[in-house]
């Protein structure tokens, strides 16, 4: 078995996809070994499919976490059972496809508010990077959006807004909360819209509704990038291995990281594969864990973790959850799709970040019926449209931003998991001034559901989890204040590189795989452009030789 790579890289998520893609794009001989720990689940399948939409399995749901293999402490509990999907093309296995960029502020966010950290790199230095991502993604979107820069029009139109969208849009203009960024275009006078939301399409959507389990590939998965490399021909060189946990990083210098070892799960043989350049591209969970057990002469604590930073500034998106409730359904309004349609950025700015900004979506509207499985059921007319017409629900969220703390930190508990990787303890808390400003925020979510003339059945602000974890070997200026520096390299290494959520300073109020996909983009870039100087550094020394 080959153990001699270019490129060694663990995890096969979608930084691991976006990476190898472009590599081998650029090159088509380079030799990458991708390491994932989960199983290959099978992609595009009718009877998976048939599964999922008539008994709500996905063939995935075996892989996430369980309540057992984490412990949480703190004041408040951090969810990570049901989060992550480890298996070959990771969580966009389940994702819901919402591709934001950050904003501006969200890179200085220390400098905005003295709290949290500012990224080593700006809102520019990334631009280019998210138009790679969103044509990548095939992310849809209003090219009128204002809500951001941008320099390229989104690749794909956005979705129209469903029916339900128009009454909370009514809402919130009564409550001035703005979904159309600019309001009014000064030379038309025509409204801007901006408040569609942005989703990862990818291919053209045949089976609305069924999201989480695509029988044509409709929606982006990191496995089908993965698929398309391992049957092209001209990637002689490329290579995926599952049920492969890597459990420790090697170095045989203070600089140079030579290999990684991982587990056979199907035999329980171990072996290391080694790497010009290793690149650890699996979540914010395992990749502080993987650091931390990497000890050695050179790296007594853990590789990256000379100042006790690995691991630390946990930060999460929790969930404000309102529900509101109406008596009847006049107009027949059902959830359309297995996603949201209408959001607002009016308090995701650099005004709202000292106190914690949030994006507001609408959500879930029920009944969300499927009228021929009562058909089916044997339903009348009659009954149908008593369902129908009857109570009627809509859910209005935002995620709130959190700001990362020395003390809450993530790391490995003792033992493994099913997959072989280690379990997991979150020390999390929030102060008491961010239990306020949460709720102040959730009392505005309300206010909405009222002004929609609905009664409120449910108002909660949801746990921390681990949906978007971030920030566990952040990036900064110094091993001093971070794990990698500004190219995701870890700090006083020559090749281990940390591409992953794990190395974001601050998490925004908004879903984190787009910014990803973007980093991605630019590690690729800054990787050929290291190899082409390596490669004329040996062409000098080779003349000299001769």
């Amino acid at each position: 078995m080959k153990n001699q790579y270019d490129y060694v890289i663990v995890g096969a998520g979608v930084a691991a996809a976006t990476i190898a893609k472009g590599l081998l794009e650029h090159k088509h001989d380079t030799s990458i070994l991708i390491l994932e720990a989960g199983p290959e689940i099978i992609a595009k399948d009718r009877r998976f499919w048939w599964d999922y939409i008539t008994r709500g399995e996905r063939p995935y749901t075996f892989t996430y976490d369980q309540k057992f293999e984490a412990d949480s402490t703190g004041n408040i509990e951090y969810q990570t059972d049901g989060v992550r999907v480890k298996a070959y093309g990771g969580s966009t296995m389940h994702w819901g496809a919402w591709c934001l960029r950050f904003r501006p502020e969200d890179f200085n966010l220390h400098t905005n508010t003295g709290e949290g950290a500012d990224w080593p790199i700006n809102y520019e230095d990334l631009e280019s990077y998210y138009n790679d991502a969103e044509a990548f993604l095939s992310v849809c979107g209003d090219d009128n959006a204002n809500w951001i820069p941008r320099s390229k029009p989104y690749p794909v139109p956005p979705f129209e807004w469903t029916a339900a969208d128009g009454a909370m849009i009514e809402a919130w203009e009564q409550l001035d909360v703005v979904y159309q960024d600019g309001d009014i275009d000064p030379g038309t006078k025509t409204k801007i819209k901006s408040g569609k939301m942005p989703i990862a399409r990818y291919r053209k959507c045949m089976t609305t509704g069924t999201c989480k389990y695509c029988p044509i590939g409709g929606r982006f998965n990191a496995q089908y990038v993965l698929d398309d490399l391992k049957n092209d021909t001209r990637f002689i060189n490329f290579e995926v291995r599952v049920n492969a946990p890597v459990h420790k990083v090697n170095a045989s210098s203070k600089s140079k990281i030579e290999s990684v070892t991982y587990t056979d799960n199907l035999n329980g043989k171990k072996h290391t594969v080694y790497g010009d350049t290793i690149i650890l591209a699996s979540g914010a969970y395992n990749v502080p864990k993987l650091l931390r057990a990497s000890k050695n002469e050179f790296w007594q604590d853990g590789i990256g973790n000379d100042y006790d930073l690995v691991g630390r500034f946990v930060v999460s998106h929790s969930m404000l959850n309102v529900v509101g409730k109406a008596k009847s359904n006049p107009n027949g309004w059902f959830q359309e799709y297995d996603f949201p349609t209408l959001m607002s950025h009016s308090y995701n700015t650099k005004e709202h970040q000292k106190k914690g900004k949030i994006f507001m979506f609408k959500n879930r509207t029920t009944p969300n019926v499927d009228i021929a499985q009562l058909m089916i059921e044997g339903k009348t007319r009659e009954e149908i449209d008593e369902i129908v017409y009857g109570e009627m629900t809509i859910n209005l969220q935002a995620f709130l931003e959190e700001k990362g703390k020395f003390s809450n930190r993530l790391e490995a508990k003792p033992g493994v998991d099913r997959f072989g990787l280690p379990l997991t303890t979150v020390h999390f808390s929030r102060t008491d001034e961010e239990m306020k400003n949460a709720n102040d925020r959730l009392r505005l979510l309300e206010q909405v559901i009222e002004k929609m003339g609905l009664e409120v059945t449910s108002s909660r602000i949801d746990k921390p989890g681990g949906h978007h974890t971030t920030g566990t070997a952040r990036m900064g200026t110094s091993p001093e204040n971070s794990v990698t520096d500004k190219f995701m390299k870890v700090h006083d290494t020559d090749n281990l590189y940390v591409c992953s959520n794990a190395a974001f300073p601050t998490g925004s109020a908004v879903n984190p795989t787009l910014t990803l996909t973007a980093m991605a983009f630019r590690l690729v870039e800054h990787l050929k452009k290291t190899n082409q100087i390596k490669s004329k550094i040996e062409d000098v020394n080779t003349v000299d030789t001769i």
